[in-house]
């Protein structure tokens, strides 16, 4: 891992595959300062077993919510699997780098609720 950060990147990842870790904390970042020097706002989320946080991206809080709901709170104590993946556009230049990705498989009992709602039954 990049030890001189305090969040995940792609370069911790690249070559493990998809590594299976548990959702302990959601949090939102205030005038965090980036690797490009910039101040930004933004969220991240904290794993068990490792101290770093990943930055979350609207791709992966996409996934999240579509997995567990939009509620951030019934995301703690799931578990997810964080991998490496090359080919994301850079938001900052255009560029294709590598990236962090979340797979979540989705909440058993929520994707019954959504599928009742939507008038499929069970």
């Amino acid at each position: 891992m990049k030890t001189a950060s305090k969040y995940l990147a792609s370069e911790d990842f690249i070559g493990l595959g998809e590594i299976k870790l548990e959702i302990t904390g959601i949090y939102e970042e205030s005038q965090e300062t980036m690797q490009d020097g910039k101040k930004k706002d933004f969220f991240s989320i904290s794993f068990a077993k490792t101290p770093k946080r990943m930055v979350l991206n609207a791709t992966n809080r996409r996934a999240l919510a579509a997995a567990f709901g939009a509620d951030t709170k019934n995301w703690v104590g799931k578990s997810v699997e964080v991998y490496a993946q090359d080919g994301i556009r850079n938001p900052a230049g255009g560029d294709k780098v590598w990236g962090l990705r979340i797979a979540a498989k989705p909440d058993p009992e929520l994707a019954k609720a959504r599928r009742a709602a939507m008038g499929g039954g069970q």
